[in-house]
């Protein structure tokens, strides 16, 4: 675990925080526990948590702005003076929002009802906020979608992405009409089911946001416990991995092994060694065996050529193994890898049927 988490996680937990704080104080259980206490009415502790729902889009801003190129750089100026005045505006509106609600909580109303200019202008500030969230998220994961060459795992995760921004600017949209309804004295129909879902869309999505956000606890989870996919992909490719480095001598590794690099970069390495040895291997391969499925004859075909090195077969003329053809990019280098080690215990045995025969 490192010991400063990136920018980036601590605004997601900043947001979490915020959410949370804002959930508690719309509880009736709270209101009337802070009203009992003396500390706040029940009509503030409402609108506070209101209020604690803009500060919630504050870090979700900083982090979709720190994706546009003007800001990536987290370290700079520049991003430092954009993330303050996200936060001080955040605080401003805050503010604000409480001193226009003073007009409903004098009522003893929910300023969801009230009318007057204030409702207006209450719910403008929150809909400036909401609405600026959505598009900036969506403006973000529509530009990375439309980039294109990525993985269905992120496809998936940027289409969430869409799909909460766009619901983020329905919110923003549908709340402002409710409040001009409710300030005006019309629309009570709509008012009610605004206020109703007002109710119930919060939570909906406080528990969309702790499920993405926990993603990367469960991934740390599964990590320790040697479940994840990394983890995995290590233990599979081992053998075949060891077999290679240890007659592929020749090949560039570390001069000390790390016992306490993580699995991704274990597996990254293991794949880098692998695709080294192969490109050693390719002088003393055969063409890929024709009498038997593709992904063991590929495992057979290393297998083969590994024994002619470690049997100091002289090199001859380069073949490249199937194997070692490029790839996309190094996780379809290690998928290719991965399927063919499964098949490795298969080729050794084959291999020593064959040696068993008089035939290599």
């Amino acid at each position: 675990m490192h010991d400063r988490s990136r920018p980036s996680e601590r605004q997601v937990t900043y947001a979490l925080i915020s959410a949370v704080v804002a959930a508690l104080l719309r509880e009736r259980t709270v209101q009337n526990a802070l009203a009992e206490t003396g500390l706040l009415s029940v009509g503030f502790t409402r609108q506070l948590g209101t209020t604690f729902i803009v500060l919630t889009f504050a870090p979700l801003i900083v982090l979709a702005g720190s994706w546009s190129q003007r800001w990536s750089e987290q370290a700079s100026a520049s991003y430092r003076r954009m993330s303050l005045t996200v936060w001080c505006a955040a605080v401003v509106s805050m503010v604000l929002m409480l001193l226009l609600g003073s007009h409903a909580r004098a009522l003893g109303q929910y300023i969801d009802r009230t009318e007057g200019w204030q409702t207006v202008a209450y719910f403008a500030f929150f809909s400036i906020w909401c609405a600026a969230t959505g598009v900036l998220i969506v403006s973000a994961s529509v530009r990375e979608l439309r980039a294109g060459q990525l993985r269905p795992s992120h496809k998936l995760t940027y289409a969430l992405i869409v799909l909460v921004g766009g619901w983020a600017l329905e919110e923003a949209l549908s709340i402002f009409v409710s409040a001009v309804c409710a300030a005006t004295g019309t629309g009570h129909a709509f008012v009610d089911f605004r206020f109703r879902a007002n109710e119930n869309n919060f939570v909906y999505m406080v528990g969309l946001g702790s499920l993405a956000a926990g993603a990367r606890v469960a991934t740390e989870i599964a990590r320790r416990l040697g479940v994840d996919a990394a983890s995995r992909t290590v233990r599979q490719m081992t053998p075949m991995w060891r077999d290679l480095v240890t007659v592929c001598v020749e090949i560039p590794r570390l001069s000390h092994s790390d016992p306490d690099m993580n699995p991704r970069r274990r597996m990254h390495r293991m794949t880098v060694e692998i695709r080294d040895a192969l490109l050693v291997l390719g002088r003393f391969a055969a063409p890929v065996p024709a009498d038997m499925p593709a992904a063991v004859a590929e495992a057979v075909q290393i297998a083969r050529a590994l024994h002619r090195k470690a049997g100091g077969a002289e090199p001859g003329s380069y073949v490249r193994l199937h194997a070692s053809a490029p790839g996309r990019d190094i996780i379809d280098e290690t998928r290719t890898l991965r399927r063919i080690a499964r098949h490795w215990n298969s080729a050794q045995t084959h291999l020593d049927s064959r040696q068993l025969d008089g035939a290599t």
